[in-house]
């Protein structure tokens, strides 16, 4: 099971449903729904295959919630294997936290900072990703707030 919405029951009205299928690798997943109805009876859908295709460039977006206390959820795309490095620094130049240091697969990547032991201020966090050939680079700024 991938998630349930709950029903509005018997309506004269169309109602509209939808689910969203987060943090998929790259790759095809087949779907169907199950409606069950309140007595217990239930139908399934036809089955669909949706393909999640690797994206086309590297990308490195703004973190969210901005401004944060203590926690924030920085995401990226890789479009091919890469050795990956994200880190946060303080104004300074100081890294403060090293979030990945390793191999990662191609595909939409989504981490969580938990910065409850950093103090209040703007910090940046940088992406390094070093693909075949190329390698990618990139820095935005975050604002803590306690």
């Amino acid at each position: 099971t991938a998630g349930f919405v709950q029903g509005r029951g018997s309506s004269t009205e169309k109602n509209v449903y939808s689910f969203t299928d987060k943090n998929l690798k790259v790759g095809e997943y087949n779907y169907r729904l199950k409606q069950i109805d309140f007595d217990g009876t239930f139908e399934y859908s036809p089955v669909i295959n949706v393909a999640i295709e690797a994206p086309k460039d590297y990308a490195l977006y703004q973190n969210y919630p901005n401004p944060f206390n203590p926690a924030t959820t920085i995401e990226f795309t890789l479009p091919e294997k890469s050795e990956v490095t994200l880190e946060v620094f303080n104004m300074l130049g100081e890294k403060v936290v090293e979030l990945i240091n390793g191999t990662m697969d191609a595909g939409y990547q989504k981490f969580n900072l938990n910065a409850s032991g950093l103090t209040s201020g703007t910090y940046v966090y940088r992406l390094t990703a070093k693909g075949s050939g190329k390698t990618f680079m990139n820095v935005k700024k975050m604002l803590l707030i306690k």
